[in-house]
């Protein structure tokens, strides 16, 4: 045998091996979380029913930068009778081009409007940052004849939730749900009749309080 070649080959087998101790050691990159949140954008505070409102879905990332190129959920009111109002648009900023982007659909067995789905993706990818991104809105409508004051909640359906790396990987995710209070305004005349009786009442309770005093003063 060559010696030459017997030189080389050694060399080739003791640079794989010093290759293979390199690689075992160095540390392994994490891939970043992605935290997704729910968050009412108007009116700030309750709710007044017949109003509608706005709330924004918003995306983190847990640690360092983390691009993506896919996503989906869906986001489920907490009663599905349409007590607490349902979701009727939507809109999607993260790829407005993408495939589907937010609608609005019927799943069983819930009832229209009480859950939409969401999935969007971009052969271009997006980074999500520590700081939250909006990637999409929708309206809750409370105008309807079931709803009921109260406090609710919507939620990420946890089976739906996912995402995709630049390389088209499974991301690690975490969806937060978000409450929202609807309440009742008295109407103007309801609460003029209202304003009528307190005053009424005060009026009786200051003529007594003065009747009281002329009859103590008198026995003096």
């Amino acid at each position: 045998m060559n010696s030459t070649s017997f030189s080389k080959k050694s060399f080739g087998i003791v640079s794989l091996i010093s290759l293979a101790a390199v690689l075992a050691t160095a540390p392994l990159s994490a891939m970043a979380g992605l935290i997704f949140r729910i968050q009412q954008v108007t009116p700030p505070g309750s709710i007044v029913i017949p109003q509608a409102a706005t709330f924004a879905v918003t995306v983190e990332s847990d640690s360092g930068n983390q691009p993506i190129t896919g996503i989906d959920f869906d986001v489920t009111l907490s009663d599905q009778a349409k007590k607490g109002g349902v979701i009727t648009s939507g809109s999607n900023l993260l790829f407005p081009g993408g495939n589907n982007g937010f609608f609005a659909s019927d799943f069983p067995p819930q009832g229209q409007g009480v859950s939409v789905g969401y999935t969007t993706f971009s052969n271009t990818p997006a980074t999500m940052t520590a700081t939250p991104t909006t990637i999409a809105t929708f309206t809750l409508d409370t105008a309807g004849a079931d709803v009921v004051e109260g406090t609710y909640s919507i939620s990420f359906n946890p089976a739906t939730l996912a995402a995709n790396d630049a390389a088209f990987a499974s991301v690690p995710v975490t969806g937060v749900p978000t409450t929202y209070t609807l309440q009742v305004v008295p109407e103007p005349s309801t609460m003029a009749m209202t304003g009528l009786a307190l005053a009424g009442g005060m009026a009786m309770r200051w003529k007594s309080k003065r009747h009281r005093r002329s009859a103590t003063s008198g026995s003096a």
